[in-house]
């Protein structure tokens, strides 16, 4: 009998992991998610995270039931840019047909552009900015937490934790964020601490919208974050400029709400994107396939 195949696009981020099913004619199945799938989390972590996505897909899909050895995978992980994480995940011995690993800014490069030139850049639990613009590469950031990533929801976080500390031993100013994370953690600085202490970029990222709650409502501490981050992507747009891509998108978790803080000069040079990182996947998936069998 003939192998009946279909293609897999996944975006692998800090927080969280988006599978998208597709028949190999583009029609989408289904879709599915899971948890982290940077491999700074380590590659069983990455490993359950994506197949906990595709295994929340496939039980959608409206059809027979299909097994891993009939998914051709495209994934795109965040840190995959870094060689070390490139030979970490290479080691996994996969139970797909086919898996093709390309680091998170490429897969959304590929969607926002529907495989053309272009540039975006990525604000979610992390930041990290690419174009591609005939064949060459410009990349900006992506170096991990807290590594010239000012703009990134675990960067706020850090700012929002180092803010309330210093706010509640009497040297910082008062802020509406105090409230926020004793409600989470506790009421003392020592508390704070204790709890994130070693705490990694997602636990950080995650107060993100903490940081977009308080601003929202006025306070001064949080908007100084926010114009931080915002001045930040400001300088990383027009830096992308200089490579001169026909199209720039501004992509990832918390990118909605930084465009909106955004000035409009700035706006006028950003695009949206085309179609999603997962469905870029699925077109570098598609690419290497096609390469593989010639």
């Amino acid at each position: 009998m003939t192998v009946q195949y279909y293609y897999v696009g996944i975006d692998g981020g800090a927080t969280n992991c988006r599978a998208r099913i597709e028949r190999l004619d583009g029609t989408l199945l289904a879709e599915g998610f899971g948890g982290s799938a940077n491999p700074s989390h380590g590659k069983e972590t990455v490993i359950q995270s994506i197949l906990a996505a595709i295994d929340m897909a496939l039980q959608k899909v409206p059809e027979s039931a299909i097994g891993y050895e009939q998914l051709i995978v495209g994934a795109g992980l965040a840190g995959l840019h870094l060689p070390k994480y490139v030979a970490l995940m290479e080691s996994w011995r996969h139970p797909f047909h086919r898996l093709f690993l390309t680091d998170d800014l490429t897969v959304a490069t590929l969607g926002a552009h529907n495989g053309g030139d272009g540039a975006v850049a990525i604000v979610g639990t992390g930041f990290s900015a690419l174009a591609l613009v005939n064949e060459k590469q410009t990349l900006i950031g992506g170096c991990g937490f807290l590594m010239a990533d000012q703009c990134s929801g675990s960067w706020m976080g850090y700012q929002a934790v180092q803010a309330v500390m210093l706010a509640l031993d009497g040297i910082g100013p008062k802020t509406l964020l105090i409230e926020q994370l004793q409600s989470k953690i506790g009421a003392c600085a020592m508390d704070i601490a204790a709890r994130y202490l070693g705490a990694n970029a997602s636990e950080y990222g995650q107060l993100a919208y903490d940081v977009f709650a308080a601003a929202d409502q006025g306070d001064e501490v949080a908007q100084q974050i926010l114009s931080q981050s915002s001045q930040f992507i400001e300088t990383v747009v027009l830096q992308l400029r200089k490579a001169e891509p026909p199209r720039i998108s501004l992509v990832g978790g918390i990118a909605t709400r930084m465009s909106e803080r955004l000035s409009p000069e700035i706006c006028k040079m950003l695009s949206p994107a085309l179609s999603t990182p997962e469905q870029g996947a699925i077109a570098f998936a598609q690419a290497q396939y096609s390469t593989e069998q010639k």
